[in-house]
C-alpha cells in the first residue's frame, strides 16, 4: 500500500475530521465525482461522444444520461434517440 501526504487548509481539514476513518472512500468517491464531471465536460464540448464519455467517467450510459441531466448538460440528440440506444 503507497503513503500519500495530503496537505489541505485548515477550514477542510476541520471540515474532514469527522471522516477521518472513511478518508480513502472519501478520496474514491471525489475519483469518481471528478471523473464524472471531467467526462461531461469533454462531452459538453463536442471533444468525446456520449458512449465515450460514459466510458471514461466508468458509468453506463443510462447512469450518464442521469449525470448528465442532473447537471445540466443538454444531449446532442432528441429524446427519442435516446430511447432508441438504450432499446
Amino acid at each position: 500500500m503507497e503513503k500519500i501526504n495530503l496537505e489541505v487548509p485548515d477550514e477542510v481539514s476541520q471540515k474532514l475530521q469527522p471522516y477521518r476513518d472513511k478518508l480513502p472512500e472519501l478520496v474514491l468517491l471525489g475519483l469518481q465525482q471528478l471523473k464524472i464531471q471531467e467526462a461531461l465536460l469533454l462531452y459538453s464540448r463536442g471533444l468525446a461522444s456520449f458512449g465515450r464519455a460514459a466510458e471514461w467517467a466508468g458509468l453506463s450510459e443510462t447512469e450518464m444520461i442521469r449525470h448528465a441531466r442532473a447537471s445540466g448538460v443538454q444531449p446532442r440528440w432528441s429524446e427519442e434517440m435516446a430511447q432508441e440506444e438504450l432499446a
